[in-house]
């Protein structure tokens, strides 16, 4: 694994840590923030599918596997935040918010297992 392939998957995990430090705290419905995190969280897939997953970068089996993973969360977490901007009903904002926290730590924990 180089050195190049890991300033990514750090880099990657940091745009995440942002993401997630503006979606904590909001715990009551906020659609048109909601809005500006999926726009966040596009560009983040983004980053991902341009510079990590489509790249020349050599990346072992079990860091493919972990890319795999990723990919799939990240699609997951651009649902939640697509229901969170829908959502106006307090509860049905809470659980999707808690599904999205959820994700993010999830994210978190595989991005660290690159490094392992």
């Amino acid at each position: 694994m180089t050195q190049d392939y890991l300033y990514l998957i750090h880099s990657l995990q940091h745009q995440l840590e942002i993401l997630q430090g503006l979606i904590a705290p909001q715990l009551d419905p906020a659609p048109a923030i909601a809005k500006d995190w999926l726009r966040s969280h596009r560009e983040i897939q983004a980053f991902f599918q341009t510079k990590i997953i489509n790249t020349d970068l050599e990346v072992t089996p079990p860091n493919l596997s972990l890319q795999v993973e990723i990919d799939k969360q990240l699609k997951m977490l651009g649902v939640d935040l697509s229901m969170l901007q829908t959502a106006r009903n307090p509860a049905t904002w809470q659980k999707r918010h808690q599904q999205a926290s959820d994700r993010f730590v999830l994210l978190k924990k595989y991005c660290q297992m690159h490094s392992s």
